[in-house]
């Protein structure tokens, strides 16, 4: 894979998961050790599954100890926890804008395509996702919850979105925004499995595909 330098020493390689620097200070400040444990662990969930990831290979993969590693997350599960909840953050601060207004309406509709852009190209943060939700569609795995809370979270944030263009008189009456809001979700979801599955793609197709649909879905139904 490829790999380009960060400011910090660290490298990022080419599925846009970060790699620890071997030089780097062991007196790195606490939150950027979590950083640094958090992209480790997404890449080995993201290769192995939750059921196929141990603690001592993710120990390993954070240039930790067990022990280490049991300090910051004492259990597999809070890890698991803790790293979803560190991608979902990722995602919702592009969806956002982070230093830039936060879009309203159909702007914010718009915004998944950039969203979805900017998944092609951290293949393995996608991959992560993919697996976990995968396993996590079984109730008693324990991503099951994070899974469900996921994707209400962000049909709401579609819904809202939807809900906002129609307070701005931008929305026909009538609009099936809770079917529209999953409908959305569910075509990510699944534009990156046939990504994923498929290794003569790309990924180049997928954003275009996506802005297809909610261009499709503009033309309908924005007053």
């Amino acid at each position: 894979m490829s790999s380009t330098g960060t400011a910090d020493g660290d490298s990022v390689e080419s599925d846009g998961i970060a790699r620890r620097a071997s030089g780097r200070p062991k007196g790195a400040d606490s939150a950027a050790r979590r950083e640094e444990i958090l992209a480790a662990a997404a890449r080995v969930f993201s290769e192995d599954g939750y059921r196929g990831a141990s603690m001592s290979s993710l120990a390993r993969s954070c240039g930790l100890s067990l022990t280490g590693l049991l300090h910051h997350f004492p259990t597999k599960d809070a890890l698991l926890a803790a790293v979803m909840e560190w991608r979902d953050a990722r995602d919702l601060a592009l969806l956002s804008g982070r230093d830039r207004e936060e879009p309203r309406g159909w702007a914010a509709v718009e915004r998944l395509v950039e969203l979805v852009r900017h998944n092609t190209r951290q293949p393995g943060m996608v991959r992560l996702f993919t697996t976990l939700a995968g396993e996590a569609t079984a109730h008693d795995h324990p991503a099951s919850s994070w899974l469900l809370e996921h994707h209400r979270l962000a049909e709401a944030k579609i819904l809202r979105a939807f809900r906002e263009a129609a307070e701005d008189s931008r929305l026909l009456p009538g609009a099936p925004v809770e079917s529209l809001s999953r409908c959305l979700v569910a075509a990510m979801d699944g534009l990156q499995l046939q990504w994923l599955s498929d290794p003569d793609d790309d990924g180049s197709a997928m954003a275009d595909d996506f802005a297809v649909l909610v261009e499709t879905i503009r033309e309908r139904w924005e007053a």
